[in-house]
């Protein structure tokens, strides 16, 4: 496979690798394509939970703040 890049980033492909983030251009791109498609789930998860049936109901899931009995110093 050949891909065309612009010059910045190439430079900036260069610098990951030149600095020891990376190994090779491929290890790179997988780890690129790794953290796009956990970015892309995470957001799916914020979607599922804005778009919940629970959403706007006012739930308290505190605890009950109440420790026991008092005890007299």
């Amino acid at each position: 496979m050949h891909i065309e890049v612009a010059p910045e980033t190439e430079r900036l492909v260069r610098e990951e690798i030149s600095s020891g983030h990376f190994g090779s251009v491929d290890e790179l791109i997988k780890a690129g394509v790794e953290a796009l498609r956990e970015k892309n789930a995470q957001k799916s998860l914020v979607q599922f939970f804005r778009e919940s049936p629970l959403v706007g109901l006012e739930l308290n899931f505190e605890r009950d703040q109440d420790m026991g009995r008092d005890i007299a110093l």
